[in-house]
């Protein structure tokens, strides 16, 4: 017996999984575009800073070169970790969907998916990581209530 339902918490479920593979994916993608614009920039103030130098203008060549590094932060994620971590995220997602059409089975998919959304909140750290609890908590609820349909509702 299939369950072709759709409930809102498979919806709610996916929805915040997707933002999480949206926001796992966006600081890397942002830092390197940062990094570029640095890059240009300093390719830019090249010429001032050797004129500054040659003028004898140590603090003016500070302030320029200080103009540069504001750009990026210290804390630059991995992009192969943010990577890793979607594609935790998106197999996550997947074993969801499939364990909830088939509620009678796939207890393997069921147990699964928590373990991978655990993983992806680890790797990307606490901060990035806590965009995914509501849906680990709906994939530890499906663990119960394999439809996740609410208890006291029956459709």
């Amino acid at each position: 017996m299939k369950n072709r339902t759709v409930t809102p918490a498979l919806v709610v479920l996916v929805l915040n999984l997707a933002l999480g593979v949206a926001c796992t994916l966006l600081p890397p993608v942002v830092m390197g575009f940062l990094s570029l614009l640095r890059d240009v920039l300093g390719v830019l103030i090249l010429p001032f800073s050797f004129l500054f130098g040659l003028a004898g203008w140590s603090t003016d060549l500070s302030s320029v070169a200080g103009g540069g590094t504001g750009f990026m932060p210290d804390s630059l994620r991995h992009p192969f970790r943010a990577i890793g971590a979607a594609g935790l995220l998106a197999f996550s997602v997947v074993c969801s969907v499939t364990a909830c059409n088939v509620p009678e089975g796939a207890w393997t998919e069921r147990i699964a998916a928590p373990v991978m959304t655990l993983a992806a909140l680890l790797l990307v750290g606490w901060d990035p990581g806590l965009i995914l609890l509501p849906a680990l908590a709906l994939q530890m609820y499906a663990l119960r209530y394999p439809t996740m349909q609410l208890p006291g509702r029956r459709a």
